[in-house]
C-alpha cells in the first residue's frame, strides 16, 4: 500500500504559519485541484496565469492585488516573476489582510526564483510544506 500524504491539512496548516504558502510541483500533479477546493475559479481572488481574462485583470498588478482580502490563489505564477517583488511588499503590510497560495511548475518556478525570503512556504512531492528561506 502507497502511503497517501494529506497535502489539503499541510496546506492549511502552512496557511496558518504564513502569509505566503508556494505550491510548486510538476505539471498535473493536482495543485490547481488543491487550490479549487478552498476556492472557485470565479472567485475574483482567484488568478489563472494562463487565462486572458486572469491577465488582464493584472495588467496593473497593485490595483489588482492590493484591495484583495482573504485567500488569494495565483496559479502558474512563474509565468509572471514580475510580481514577486509586489507580493513582498503586499505581504509585508501591517493588517495583512491578504494571504497568498501561489502554484507554480517545479522546474520553471525554480528557475525563474519563486523563494520570497523567509514568507513562504512550499509543497511538492519531495518537500512537503516547510519553510523556505532560499527558494530551494
Amino acid at each position: 500500500m502507497i502511503p497517501r500524504i494529506d497535502y489539503s491539512d499541510q496546506i492549511d496548516r502552512a496557511l496558518k504559519r504564513s502569509v505566503i504558502v508556494a505550491l510548486i510541483g510538476p505539471r498535473q500533479c493536482g495543485k490547481t485541484t488543491l487550490a479549487r477546493e478552498r476556492m472557485a475559479a470565479e472567485s475574483p481572488n482567484y488568478f489563472d496565469l494562463e487565462s486572458p481574462l486572469s491577465l488582464a485583470r493584472l495588467e496593473h498588478p497593485l490595483l489588482a492585488l492590493e484591495p484583495l482580502r482573504g485567500l488569494v490563489v495565483i496559479d502558474e505564477i512563474q509565468l509572471r516573476p514580475d510580481l514577486f517583488p509586489l507580493l513582498r511588499v503586499l505581504c509585508d503590510r501591517d493588517d495583512r489582510p491578504a494571504q497568498f497560495l501561489l502554484l507554480g511548475s517545479a522546474s520553471q518556478t525554480h528557475q525563474r526564483g519563486i523563494g520570497i525570503i523567509g514568507r513562504s512556504h512550499r509543497n511538492n512531492r519531495d518537500h512537503p510544506v516547510q519553510p523556505c528561506g532560499t527558494g530551494h
